[in-house]
Formats: structure tokens, C-alpha cells, sequence
């Protein structure tokens, strides 16, 4: 990507585009998938790796960009100030630290998997690495990689995805349930559907406890599956999507849950 010679991108715009196209559409289609994206120099320079001269669009659109059969929008603001860059999990002594009423949620549609894979051994104790997931969806806010839901394809059952994986910082205050809202979300259920290329309206997650119930999913799946095994219970809870409407009622509802202002 970096080129040679006079084609030569400076050194920050790989890192730059990778993390503009992980948040941001096409800024003329709004075509969100993050692998059909590039990162255009607005001002033609490829050595000049500024925020200010980047702009995220499709490889159709950059196409016409460049030939002139397409302008870029003059509404077009720059993402200076749009909070693209999302830093890592920070150590959180409580819900103060992290949450911040004002700052709206936003989605990751296709969070690459080693990024995905790293939040999730720096968040979680005694980490085992699992299989593999077709999507991982991260959440961000305050410009914070909040959490990750991973995703695939189910073998067998009644159901349409399979939730292999739902991780958020154990110290951040109340922020499974904050997750949990967002699994939900009809925002979720779209980016799921797209994948898969079906209408996804469940998906299934099947875990370990010592305990009969796992106390963050009990006010947001069904317990469809308990069987007791050896030092605990096989569980399995099935979760409804789309029946939150957006991410700002997910964050609405779980602010009324917890008393947050």
C-alpha cells in the first residue's frame, strides 16, 4: 500500500485509512462494508497523510472520484473532530471513568478479527483462546472501544446465529448490560442480516456455569437450554434481535435500568 518513488503514501496513511474505514461509510453512497472502503487523498498528494486530506469511500466511488464522473459532497465536514480514532480498554475504578451521557454509541460493522481478539484477551481473566467467528461487531463510545459480539453460522437448532462471544472491560461499570442492549438493536440485526445474507432474528449462546442462570443474560434472552453436568450446568439462552429500535434507545433504556443521568 505505501508504494514507491513519487507514489509513495507517508508512513501514518495505512494505519489512518484502516481505522477511518473500520467507523466511517462511503462519504457519497454510504457503503458500509469495510472491505469494499478506501481512504482518498483529497488534495491528490499521496504524501500528505493529514486527517484533514482523508476522506472514506467505496471502491466504486473513488473510481469515479478520480476520473471525475463523481464529485466529493460539499457537505463533507472532515473527521478532525468525529472521535475516529478508538483506543484501547483503559483501567476503570467506575461508571464515571468511561460513560459519558452526552457521547452517542457507535458501531464497528466488521471488526477485524486480531483487533477483536486482542480486546478480548485484555479483558478477560484466564483468557482461552476460542474458535473462530464468521463477524465480530465492536461498540465504541467516548472513543473507546467498548465491547465485541462475535458471531457464526449455527450447525443445527432453531436458531440463526450463534453469540460466541460478548466482551467488555470487567471493570467498566455496567457494561455487559450496555452490550446486551446493543445486541438487540435493529442496528445489530441489519448488520447480521447483510452478512449471512437471511432475515436474523435470533441468535444463540451456549455457555458453562456453576450457577442454574447466568445473571447478565436473564433480562435479555431466554433460557431454553439447562442441563446439569459435571461441576455445573450446560446453559443456553436465546436472544430476540431487533427488539430494541436503535442504538440510542439501547443506551436510553440502560440509562432508566441503572439511574444514570
Amino acid at each position: 500500500m505505501n508504494g514507491s518513488g513519487e507514489d509513495r503514501y507517508s508512513s501514518n496513511w495505512e494505519k489512518l485509512s484502516k481505522r477511518l474505514r473500520l467507523l466511517y461509510p462511503c462519504a457519497v453512497c454510504g457503503e458500509t462494508d469495510f472491505f469494499k472502503k478506501e481512504a482518498h487523498h483529497i488534495d491528490g498528494n499521496k504524501k500528505n497523510g493529514s486527517i484533514d486530506n482523508a476522506i472514506i469511500l467505496c471502491k466504486a466511488c473513488h473510481k469515479g472520484v478520480h476520473d471525475k464522473s463523481i464529485e466529493i459532497p460539499e457537505n463533507f465536514k472532515g473527521y478532525k473532530n468525529c472521535g475516529f480514532s478508538v483506543k484501547v480498554a483503559h483501567p476503570a475504578s467506575s461508571r464515571e471513568d468511561w460513560f459519558n451521557s452526552k457521547n452517542p454509541l457507535k458501531l464497528i460493522p466488521k471488526l477485524p478479527s486480531d483487533m477483536a481478539m486482542k480486546f478480548r484477551k485484555d479483558c478477560i481473566k484466564g483468557f482461552i483462546k476460542p474458535g473462530a467467528c464468521n463477524l465480530y461487531i465492536g461498540l465504541s463510545h467516548s472513543d473507546y472501544l467498548v465491547g465485541v459480539l462475535g458471531f457464526s453460522n449455527p450447525d443445527y437448532g432453531n436458531y440463526d446465529v450463534i453469540l460466541k462471544a460478548d466482551t467488555t472491560p470487567s471493570e467498566w461499570e455496567y457494561s455487559t448490560d450496555l452490550l446486551l442492549y446493543v445486541l438487540r438493536t435493529t442496528d445489530v440485526k441489519n448488520i447480521l442480516s447483510d452478512k449471512f445474507g437471511r432475515d436474523v432474528k435470533t441468535a444463540y449462546s451456549k455457555c458453562f456455569s456453576q450457577h442454574e442462570q447466568i445473571n447478565r443474560y436473564r433480562k435479555h434472552g431466554e433460557l431454553i437450554k439447562k442441563d446439569k453436568v459435571n461441576g455445573g450446568y450446560d446453559l443456553g439462552y436465546l436472544f430476540q434481535l431487533g427488539t430494541v429500535p436503535s442504538l440510542k434507545a439501547a443506551k436510553s433504556l440502560w440509562m432508566q435500568k441503572h439511574k444514570i443521568t
